[in-house]
């Protein structure tokens, strides 16, 4: 895997130091699904938990693995997908 470009970072890094939505997450109606790495090494865990706290009718699911649940984990990840889906 390819890591981000030096701009891409700096973006990044701009956007978690000027940006948040947390003032209106309580405004989301829709069902959503908070999907965490247990070891992720980049996002703490207290933000899904913040999250999934916030966000009216929101699901905390915590991955055994790291950042990249996606990647490292495609299988359990669709199954857990699907599943949200299904019951939506």
């Amino acid at each position: 895997m390819k890591g981000a470009s030096n701009l891409g970072y700096l973006y990044q890094l701009l956007a978690v130091a000027g940006w948040t939505s947390l003032l209106w997450l309580h405004s989301l109606s829709q069902p959503t699904l908070v999907v965490m790495g247990h070891d992720d090494p980049i996002v703490p865990m207290v933000n899904g938990q913040i999250l999934a706290r916030l966000i009216p009718n929101s699901r905390l699911e915590v991955m055994a693995c790291g950042h990249l649940f996606i990647v490292t984990m495609p299988r359990e990840t669709a199954k857990l997908f699907h599943r949200f889906v299904a019951e939506a």
